[in-house]
């Protein structure tokens, strides 16, 4: 009698553990990770390449984290679920741009925190880092990356010159990834044409 109150003691007591396990939600899905472009080939620059010190890019508080930025419409935003960047995406930027400045030989780009003495600063504003759904929610959105550039003698913080830089790509897709390598393309564009403008400004000359 003993053996088997102690056998219904048990099986109670396993039924109501399984009866708590099996009311735990499951554990949400992680988020697919993306990161923008950073594999480029460096050149030795010239003796003349003025060093450029790259500061971190300001932005608004909703692009200035880790969410992928959407938009239906001109106005409203929203954030891509279920896809999240490495990085903030100032952070990001700011590594990337200092990989196409090291792709050219006439720049010397360098960040903050390397505590290399620097004969400019350039800082840039996102103005824009988004997918806008201009087509619909269902067709491929256009990608738009958008800075403001200002560039000043380290010195003195005199201004030597502003830039603003804005590029559109249509997305293949509607796409998560799709949309990143969109992102991806006209960011390394747009930075490119910044480095482009820094470049006509004579510098080293």
């Amino acid at each position: 009698m003993m053996k088997t109150s102690k056998i219904i003691a048990t099986v109670i007591a396993s039924t109501a553990l399984c009866a708590c396990v099996s009311i735990l939600p499951d554990p949400a899905p992680a988020n697919i990770v993306y990161r923008l472009t950073t594999d480029s080939v460096r050149v030795n620059s010239l003796d003349s390449a003025p060093v450029i010190r790259i500061d971190t890019p300001s932005a608004a508080r909703l692009i200035s984290g880790r969410e992928i930025i959407v938009s239906p419409d001109a106005q409203r935003l929203a954030v891509a679920g279920g896809a999240e960047w490495s990085d903030s995406l100032p952070s990001m930027v700011q590594q990337t741009f200092l990989d196409i400045l090291g792709e050219r030989a006439d720049i010397v780009g360098v960040i903050p925190i390397a505590g290399a003495r620097a004969n400019y600063r350039v800082h840039l504003n996102i103005d824009n880092f988004e997918a806008r759904f201009d087509q619909g929610p269902d067709n491929a959105p256009t990608i738009i990356v958008a800075y403001s550039a200002t560039f000043a003698a380290s010195s003195t913080r005199n201004l030597v010159a502003t830039k603003q830089v804005t590029q559109k790509i249509r997305a293949d897709t509607a796409s998560v990834s799709a949309i990143v390598n969109s992102m991806d393309s006209a960011n390394r564009a747009a930075l490119g044409e910044i480095a482009d403008w820094i470049s006509s400004l004579n510098l080293g000359a």
